[in-house]
């Protein structure tokens, strides 16, 4: 049996990939190390208050339907 081990990301990385790894669109071995680096980092955690408290207020703004024709107008 081989163990990949994957090196820790980097702030500018866990940074790229908030919104991904908050829309649930990251594979579970990304999304670990994600988790990792926010345990560990305050600077980033923060990013992802923001981020993770921003969707939650557009979500309570919106109806569910409303929600996902946002986030495609959003993403175009």
């Amino acid at each position: 049996m081989t163990l990949t081990v994957l090196a820790p990301l980097g702030c500018d990385e866990v940074v790229r990939q908030l919104w991904p790894h908050l829309d649930g669109a990251l594979p579970e071995s990304e999304r670990a190390r994600i988790v990792a680096h926010l345990e560990a980092c305050a600077g980033c955690r923060s990013h992802y208050d923001f981020a993770a408290a921003f969707l939650e207020a557009v979500r309570k703004s919106h109806a569910p339907d409303e929600f996902a024709s946002l986030r495609s107008r959003v993403a175009a």
